[in-house]
């Protein structure tokens, strides 16, 4: 632990977490919405949506690309992670509700969203409620659905099914189950990068040997868990439960990238979800695993900036 804690010391003044501007906004109701903006201010407008768990800074790495494309990436910290208020009445619905205040808020009319693992579900609540003010969606890695009437248990392995099904529905558990994560945030975030990889695949393992990989992930879980785990609860809740948004009403063009070694998020829900999309291409990665966008930024901004309306 003590290498990992210098490790991140001596990297702080080369953390691409220094990037961008950290801002607040309030929406009509009260409730606040923490971001960073990276890339071009005055670039086509990126909605981004980190994992579970996460903040606003996961796109921090994505920042030089984004000023190379003239994208202007928002990175928000979703319900509960880093400065945004909980909602008192979560679901995806509600989440691509409040997407459509916070671009009124920030005078956009039109932007793409990209999602990532946990960010997933919400970033398809905001193409599926904003209609045409989504220009494109790009879902990296996603939570798919797991209770829709044509989804059987057997798409889940029994690890997924405990955490997405079981876990949620236990007063507590999921509170309890972060609780080391978020300690070792706090305290040490390159040892929460490697907790967080303990059960990937080899290639993820691999790829989080790179310091400045586990520095930008572990500043993330840190910022997102630093004054609680709320975030991660109302998440793991959502995610067990049966979606109040229908991802088939999404008419701009996706994609969505899937690792066929991904072992954090069930892949066959992954392309179930896709192809419930009909706008949507599906690119299943060969042996690519769950953090394969930590070196593909640029790939997804490419793909993102090419669907921009000209």
């Amino acid at each position: 632990m003590t290498e990992l804690v210098t490790e991140l010391v001596a990297g702080l003044h080369q953390s691409d977490s220094f990037h961008g501007v950290d801002r607040q906004c309030a929406l009509p109701g009260g409730r606040v919405i923490a971001y960073r903006e990276f890339g071009a201010p005055d670039g086509d407008a990126v909605l981004a949506f980190h994992g579970t768990p996460g903040s606003r800074l996961k796109f921090a790495s994505a920042h030089r690309a984004a000023v190379d494309r003239h994208q202007r990436l928002i990175s928000i910290d979703r319900w509960g992670y880093g400065g945004t208020t909980r909602h008192p009445a979560p679901g995806l619905d509600a989440f691509g509700r409040d997407m459509g205040e916070f671009l009124d808020a920030l005078s956009i009319s039109q932007a793409a969203v990209i999602g990532v693992s946990g960010g997933g579900p919400f970033a398809a609540a905001a193409a599926a409620v904003l209609g045409a003010r989504v220009c494109a969606m790009a879902l990296v890695a996603p939570v798919g659905e797991f209770n829709r009437p044509a989804n059987t248990p057997r798409e889940l392995s029994a690890f997924h099914s405990f955490c997405f099904r079981v876990l949620p529905r236990v007063p507590g558990a999921v509170r309890l189950v972060f609780a080391p994560l978020r300690a070792a945030a706090i305290l040490a975030p390159g040892l929460a990068a490697i907790m967080a990889t303990r059960r990937a695949g080899k290639v993820d393992r691999t790829l989080m040997r790179n310091p400045a990989h586990r520095r930008g992930l572990g500043e993330a879980f840190r910022a997102g868990l630093l004054w609680s785990s709320q975030g991660a609860v109302t998440d793991m809740m959502l995610f067990s439960r049966r979606w109040d948004i229908d991802p088939s009403k999404i008419q701009c063009p996706a994609k969505v990238w899937i690792g066929s070694a991904d072992r954090n998020v069930p892949v066959k829900a992954a392309i179930s979800l896709a192809r419930r999309i009909g706008t949507c291409e599906l690119e299943v990665l060969k042996g690519g695993g769950h953090f394969w966008i930590v070196e593909n930024f640029s790939v997804v901004l490419d793909w993102t900036r090419g669907q921009a309306p000209r």
